[in-house]
């Protein structure tokens, strides 16, 4: 896990815009789990910014083969029972 949150603070580096309210990572098995939750509808760009950053987290873990990519809008607060696998979060 220690790794994982390394990678993903380098790769969010410049990558977060003020839309973006929280990311979840983590890997299961053979895939990346990478969620990302906006405040309002992600722009194209938005979404390419974070989908490069997972591609980045991808390349420091070669034995992950997939990513399950997913970018929701949730105007409302999270809630959060706890912060394990959130790698960014705006409250």
């Amino acid at each position: 896990m220690k790794q994982l949150i390394i990678s993903a603070q380098k790769a969010l580096f410049q990558s977060i815009t003020k839309n973006t309210k929280a990311v979840y990572a983590k890997i299961e098995n053979d895939t990346l789990v990478w969620h990302v939750y906006f405040d309002e509808a992600p722009t194209d760009d938005e979404m390419e910014l974070l989908s490069i950053a997972a591609t980045e987290i991808l390349a420091d873990f070669p034995n992950v083969l997939h990513c399950d990519e997913r970018y929701v809008t949730h105007p409302e607060p999270l809630h959060f029972d706890s912060y394990e696998h959130w790698v960014y979060a705006r409250i």
